[in-house]
């Protein structure tokens, strides 16, 4: 971590990813934004097209339009952070909209909002005249710790999440850890279950450093923050240093997310994705423990973060084990290894820290029977309201 001197401190980082390599920036205070526009300056772009999420504060939207104006022409285009918006309808009129403000193949196509609004905009960018440049401004702290350390982009069809994308590089990401203030402390509980998959998958080394960091209010210092944002790039350049398209090691990042993803579908975005990621776990880990993979006490360990976190610990009441399978049989990652009729293809750990890989591939083929197992051990109760939703 590189503390900076003066009002402004953060974290500086070069990402790499095999062959692509972007610059990671963490910053605090008023004097962020001089800094945010000399970075933009370097790019030398002619016009900048700022996706931002609908919701934001208009101050942020605000700030950041007038600091990046003062840059290039700028324009602002509007995105519903909701789940049945992030698709191809959306991303045409957003297309329509970016190619009438007069956006060229040397304009910047500007991320401003949590994961959802950056796979838009990054997809946006992936395809405009076959890709145009990219920069990401989260204002999420799942997006600061998880969604730009990666180069998917997608949008969901009818049928699921993120079926419909490609890879697309940014050639910045800029964190503002001010953006984060007006978030509800249950977003930033949602963003810490995907740094505890991180440290469940990859970096079990870092357990009691975490769980001694972690609290159920969700409430942080600016420099606790900057240390799980530098923990998830560690955790999540380590796998993909040489896998950048995420298809062997970097797969253990999808730990979790296979049941996750078809909670998160099936009730709409109104449970936070990291919640669904994290009760995704706990069907895994007990799937695991169902196939002895797993022991008691690392099934515990996914138990005791999550409730040190104050994230949910039983899937909400809505869902059932028969949606939740329907929706799995139709789950991404289906095809990295042959099909086998009544089984499910999860990302399994045969110990904190060590992904299972039967046959060499970090896929398990799982009876359709035990999954139902995992899922009903998830189905105790209804989680608090305010675990729920935005």
């Amino acid at each position: 971590m590189n503390v900076l001197s003066g009002e402004t401190s953060g974290l500086d980082r070069e990402v790499r990813f095999g062959d692509v390599r972007y610059d990671f920036h963490v910053r605090s205070g008023s004097g962020a934004w001089h800094d945010l526009r000399t970075r933009l300056a370097a790019l030398d772009a002619d016009r900048f097209v700022v996706v931002a999420d609908s919701g934001l504060p208009d101050h942020v939207v605000a700030e950041t339009e007038l600091a990046v104006a003062e840059i290039a022409p700028t324009q602002v285009l509007t995105v519903t952070a909701d789940e049945r918006a992030k698709s191809l309808s959306a991303l045409d009129q957003l297309a329509e909209q970016a190619i009438r403000s007069g956006i060229t193949r040397r304009s910047v196509v500007i991320a401003l909002g949590g994961g959802l609004v950056g796979n838009v905009a990054g997809l946006l960018a992936a395809l405009v005249f076959r890709g145009i440049r990219l920069v990401h401004m989260p204002t999420t702290l799942l997006g600061m710790s998880d969604s730009v350390l990666s180069l998917k982009q997608a949008v969901n069809s009818r049928l699921g999440k993120n079926h419909l994308g490609t890879f697309h590089a940014p050639v910045l990401v800029w964190n503002h850890l001010d953006f984060l203030d007006s978030l509800p402390a249950a977003e930033t509980r949602s963003a810490l279950c995907e740094m505890i998959k991180n440290v469940l998958g990859i970096v079990p080394e870092r357990y009691d450093q975490v769980a001694g960091l972690l609290r159920a209010d969700g409430r942080y210092t600016p420099a606790v923050l900057t240390s799980f944002i530098d923990l998830c790039v560690d955790a999540k350049t380590a796998v993909m240093r040489e896998d950048q398209r995420e298809k062997g090691d970097a797969l253990v990042l999808e730990y979790g997310h296979t049941v996750g993803h078809a909670a998160e579908l099936l009730t709409e975005g109104r449970l936070r994705h990291g919640f669904a990621i994290g009760l995704g776990m706990l069907v895994a880990a007990r799937v695991s423990r169902e196939l002895g993979l797993l022991d008691r006490a690392d099934e515990a360990a996914h138990h005791r973060l999550l409730e040190l976190n104050g994230a949910p610990t039983t899937l909400p009441d809505e869902l059932d084990a028969d949606a939740l399978l329907a929706s799995v049989r139709l789950d991404n990652k289906r095809g990295y290894v042959p099909g086998r009729a009544g089984t499910c293809d999860l990302i399994l750990l045969e110990g904190l820290g060590r992904p299972h890989r039967p046959g060499g591939s970090q896929i398990t083929q799982v009876a359709e029977d035990t999954v139902r197992t995992g899922i009903e051990s998830v189905l105790a109760a209804r989680p608090a309201p305010e675990l729920v939703g935005a």
